[in-house]
């Protein structure tokens, strides 16, 4: 039984691992508060990304680190994105390397091609786009994981997270859903796929109406996605079908538009 090191363990995503992979791992929780429904295979520690040494203690003896810490949406950038998405960040990387993990699943966001018009269909290779600072922060998490991967050999797994909710709400996530179950899927598959040394793919359903090329999440990983989207187009399309993308905009909807947060 592999001993798997999940950071942000309270949080939405990270509640939504506990439950999905709990029976078939030994969990260390690495969360900064606390957590009252420990199951039998999970241990908490109690401690923040931002401290280098206590991220560095929790991660010996792990096989893999899934890092969902960090701030997950608009936020003031040096209050905020700054300490935990940029120096949270590379101690988890850092951490990794200094205890033998030989790898990381990274929770990086489709923010980062943000930009991008809607309806374009676009891979992993494009270049970046942020759609905000958070965005920004994102693509400096993934090149980190590059340089982890090319210097110092760790296994590193960018995954391009969309909306993850129990079901899309707008418009825009008929494109960028990610459900629970498939989130669970993913991440399993990220933590089992063989010979990965750096990929980045994208963290969405089957939706049809997707924007994103999946051939990396299925060729590298082995994800194959049961959820689709379209069974809420009926209810969320707010005019024609054919037009839907063009009154979306971009990507990365409303985070465009944000002003800057100093």
């Amino acid at each position: 039984m592999k001993t798997i090191l999940l950071t942000g363990a309270s949080g939405r995503i990270g509640r939504c691992l506990r439950h999905a992979l709990r029976d078939d791992y030994r969990l260390v929780l690495f969360n900064r508060s606390v957590l009252d429904d420990l199951g039998r295979s999970e241990t908490l520690i109690r401690g923040d990304t931002t401290d280098a040494a206590a991220i560095e203690a929790a991660a010996r003896g792990a096989d893999v680190i899934v890092d969902m810490a960090g701030v997950s949406d608009m936020a003031p950038f040096r209050e905020r994105l700054l300490p935990t998405n940029i120096l949270g960040t590379y101690n988890v990387f850092e951490a990794a390397r200094v205890a033998g993990v030989p790898r990381v699943v990274y929770a990086s966001t489709h923010h980062v091609v943000g930009y991008y018009p809607a309806g374009r269909r676009i891979d992993e290779n494009v270049p970046y786009r942020p759609s905000s600072m958070y965005g920004v922060t994102k693509c400096f998490a993934e090149a980190t994981g590059r340089l982890y991967a090319d210097k110092a050999g760790l296994q590193v797994i960018c995954l391009r997270i969309g909306f993850f909710r129990d079901r899309p709400l707008e418009e825009r996530h008929l494109a960028v859903w990610i459900s629970p179950g498939d989130m669970g899927r993913l991440v399993r598959c990220a933590i089992e796929a063989p010979a990965v040394r750096f990929e980045i793919v994208y963290g969405i359903s089957n939706n049809t109406r997707r924007w994103w090329d999946l051939g990396r999440a299925q060729q590298a990983l082995g994800y194959e996605p049961r959820d689709d989207a379209e069974a809420y187009a009926g209810e969320l399309l707010q005019g024609p079908s054919e037009a839907w993308a063009d009154r979306v905009g971009r990507v990365g909807g409303s985070k465009c538009d944000v002003p800057f947060m100093p």
